[in-house]
């Protein structure tokens, strides 16, 4: 399924570490069911959902009246199958979705490697107190044994 997994999984990776400005919403669910997730960005709808053979992912475009217009989707090949995805509709919201893809992914990165680096802090000071705690005991055990 060439184009989907990447950007479903950037979309939920996004969501779920509160990047991206992402709201989750019931608009579009309608279209997709079962586990579909919807989020909206603006004035896009990006659609997250699987099947048996995979994920599967779908941007609408949402006007005043919010009704939705898909712009990428399944463009080929079995839907369920061997469907593969890509632009239905192109215009001026290409590159602008496209480049906020690219953020999504450099924050998640980031965003990530922060995350980490707290770890590492942490984890070196539970380790300093450690290493206090086994100098004290063996100490004592020292004085025992002698």
């Amino acid at each position: 399924m060439h184009g989907a997994d990447a950007y479903h999984v950037a979309i939920r990776e996004a969501h779920r570490r509160g990047l991206g400005g992402l709201e989750k919403t019931g608009l579009g669910y309608k279209y997709h069911g079962g586990d579909a997730e919807c989020f909206r960005w603006g004035n896009v709808l990006f659609v997250t959902a699987s099947h048996a053979r995979g994920r599967t992912f779908f941007i609408y475009l949402i006007d005043e009246e919010e009704k939705l217009f898909k712009v990428y989707g399944i463009t080929g090949g079995n839907p369920g199958w061997t469907e593969t995805y890509g632009w239905l509709h192109k215009g001026t919201w290409v590159m602008p979705i496209l480049e906020y893809f690219r953020q999504l992914e450099r924050d998640v990165t980031d965003f990530d490697a922060k995350q980490e680096e707290i770890k590492r802090r942490k984890q070196a000071k539970e380790n300093v107190i450690i290493g206090e705690q086994v100098a004290k005991f063996n100490a004592m055990f020292r004085e025992v044994s002698a």
